[in-house]
């Protein structure tokens, strides 16, 4: 019986040791995640090239749907990436908000790659509003976070 309680105990410590190592300020995380947003955001750019002119054509809606799937499947990517960083203690509410609005702009991508797929370009431009609306709460959110590569820039969806 006092082995297992040694045993617990030691487990405890670890856990807790591995706890505290986890614990960031908003500079360390800031630090961590713009790494991982900066090549996603890159390839998002390379996937949304040219689909503000794909979306005028009607021939074209295919395509212009693929890029918005494309992107939200690297937007969807980069949420479940970030997300699993140890979130600085004092910043908690922020960053919960922040995440909020990131899952209504892949929501909202993935609903304008449905209503470009059924050729819906009027509900489609009203969701990319709302799309775009939703990206600049989620920088209002983290302004004083100072993202470059984690903030929301329309110019990288290609509008």
């Amino acid at each position: 019986m006092g082995v297992c309680v040694i045993i617990a105990a030691a487990l405890f410590a670890a856990a807790a040791v591995a706890t505290a190592e986890e614990i960031l300020t908003r500079d360390e995380y800031v630090d961590r995640l713009e790494p991982m947003c900066k090549p996603r955001a890159e390839a998002t750019r390379r996937a949304m090239k040219g689909v503000r002119t794909d979306v005028r054509y009607p021939k074209r809606l295919s395509i212009a749907a693929d890029k918005f799937g494309k992107g939200a499947e690297i937007f969807g990517g980069t949420i479940e990436m970030i997300g699993r960083v140890p979130r600085p203690a004092a910043d908690a509410a922020k960053l919960k908000e922040w995440f909020v609005y990131l899952n209504r702009q892949e929501d909202y991508l993935l609903e304008i790659t449905e209503q470009l797929r059924q050729g819906h370009t009027i509900k489609a431009q009203r969701l990319t509003s709302r799309f775009i609306h939703n990206g600049n709460l989620a920088n209002n959110a983290t302004l004083a976070f100072g993202f470059d590569w984690c903030s929301f820039k329309f110019s990288r969806y290609g509008f």
